[in-house]
């Protein structure tokens, strides 16, 4: 087996590996200990976090796979007969994403056994791992194909990707003071929950019954909607709120997507007849517009050096 081969397996293998690992270990040292000395409800909880957190990792994988994929020039070498372009570099992420993608699946499966749950979560997992393998991988590609300077190509694409992994989360947190308002609220009653528990109808009281802080967080949440943790939250649900963790989780962050944490504002529901966009749908169009612009702006730079090669020949 050849260097390269050994490199891609180890890597391959140890964000499932590590980032399990990762989850057992704060599970044990950090949250269980005081309530579940056992770790019996731990395995689960380890499970959960493992599947959550294994798509992020994997999107830095795909960001750095999709960088080196390229063929790189030095700055004094002449232009190759053939430019790639982003397309094979993307889809050899694509494919080894496949690869990350099945490891999970196997892994995962083995600690919802542990833990004694169905592997619905592990296979939606896995999913998400192929899904931002393709999405990161094409940021990766795109931006290396758009110039041959290294520092330029890291510093975009590593900087798309540290917003959609981390930052977004962040701001998200930082800007919560910000659309927090004391507003006259009414008593909420004739509730109908759809599945995860969203709100699907209600009705107000014409009753003001006092001042409250209402959270306006729909105004921040589609920032937080292409974060590959949330993007499994969202989509590890079946829609039948079967209470395995990402059903209760999805209906939270949905509720806050609509901003419904409060439903009703001055009397009035905050909600309106008008079909509310689910997150995932959001956080898709966000990753699938970055992906696309990558790889245009890739293809587009790749035409330009072609055409400059058949003029300067």
């Amino acid at each position: 087996m050849s260097g390269g081969s050994v490199r891609f397996w180890l890597a391959a293998a140890a964000v499932p590996v590590a980032t399990s690992v990762a989850a057992w270990v704060l599970l044990a040292a950090v949250l269980v200990p005081q309530t579940d000395p056992g770790l019996a409800g731990g395995r689960f909880w380890a499970y959960l976090l493992a599947a959550a957190f294994i798509p992020a990792a994997s999107s830095l994988l795909a960001v750095h796979w999709g960088i080196t994929g390229i063929r790189r020039l030095g700055p004094g070498q002449p232009l190759a007969a053939v430019d790639p372009g982003p397309w094979a570099s993307f889809f050899g992420v694509v494919a080894r994403g496949a690869v990350v993608a099945a490891l999970t699946l196997v892994i995962l499966l083995g600690q919802a056994w542990i833990a004694g749950v169905s592997g619905e979560v592990a296979a939606a997992s896995a999913g998400v791992v192929a899904l931002e393998f393709a999405v990161f991988g094409a940021i990766g590609a795109g931006a290396s194909a758009m110039s041959r300077r290294r520092l330029w190509v890291a510093i975009v694409a590593w900087g798309v990707a540290g917003v959609l992994v981390v930052v977004n989360v962040v701001a998200v947190v930082a800007l919560l003071p910000a659309v927090r308002a004391d507003e006259p609220v009414s008593a909420v009653f004739n509730i109908v929950r759809g599945p995860g528990g969203t709100l699907e109808a209600y009705e107000c009281s014409p009753l003001l019954s006092g001042v409250a802080e209402v959270p306006h967080t729909e105004r921040i949440m589609w920032m937080v909607a292409p974060n590959p943790v949330v993007m499994f939250l969202m989509l590890a649900d079946d829609g039948r709120g079967n209470g395995e963790g990402p059903g209760w989780m999805r209906g939270a962050l949905q509720e806050a997507a609509d901003g419904l944490q409060v439903p009703c504002v001055n009397a009035e529901p905050r909600a309106r007849d008008a079909a509310r966009m689910p997150l995932e749908v959001i956080g898709l169009g966000i990753q699938a517009g970055l992906a696309g612009a990558f790889l245009a702006g890739g293809q587009l730079a790749t035409r330009r050096r072609q055409a400059q090669q058949g003029e300067s020949v």
